[in-house]
């Protein structure tokens, strides 16, 4: 009777840890989303803005990122980025568009048509602005640019660490640091 007693225990706890594990990697559903957003690429050489996406947010949660709206404008065909992760999450280092054309023989052909490139060795590097209180920076000297005829505030947090909102702008340019 004991042995029956110690292997049903001993049952019982490798449920309740497996509950306990599973139930504790469970990701929050989060929110729904309603409205839209703005997602901008836009170089200083250009007097027109190079790209703009507008975003219906139905997809997307309160859990989400412009990171992931990014990433699906990627599998939709629609933009393209170069970039890595690190410790501070992504870390984008060129953002375009796709761009089709047609080969000699005919046949559409999509390429890459990046607008932003970061190159470190000239001191230019990719920077984000935004209209989302909660992902504004707040300290003095901080910059600012406009866009129809919104001041957007320098991000204090990168791409996949911003939220979503309805009417948020997520505006991608560069900077002259350091150089």
């Amino acid at each position: 009777m004991k042995r029956k007693t110690a292997v049903f225990a001993a049952v019982l706890c490798a449920l309740a840890a497996a509950f306990v594990v599973l139930g504790g990697c469970a990701e929050e559903e989060g929110t729904a989303l309603s409205g839209s957003m703005t997602l901008v690429f836009d170089s200083k050489d250009t007097q027109e803005t190079d790209a703009l996406f507008e975003v219906d947010l139905s997809a997307y949660t309160d859990q989400d990122s412009p990171m992931d709206v990014l990433s699906d404008l990627v599998k939709e065909g629609k933009a393209c980025y170069e970039g890595g992760g690190g410790l501070y999450g992504t870390y984008l280092t060129a953002v375009g568009t796709i761009a089709e054309t047609a080969d000699e023989n005919g046949q559409t052909v999509k390429t890459e048509n990046f607008i932003l490139r970061q190159d470190a060795s000239a001191g230019i590097y990719l920077y984000i602005y935004t209209n989302v209180a909660a992902d504004q920076a707040d300290y003095e000297g901080m910059s600012t640019v406009e866009y129809e005829g919104q001041t957007l505030v320098e991000s204090a947090k990168g791409i996949g660490g911003m939220h979503l909102q309805d009417g948020a702008v997520v505006y991608l340019t560069t900077i002259v640091y350091g150089a």
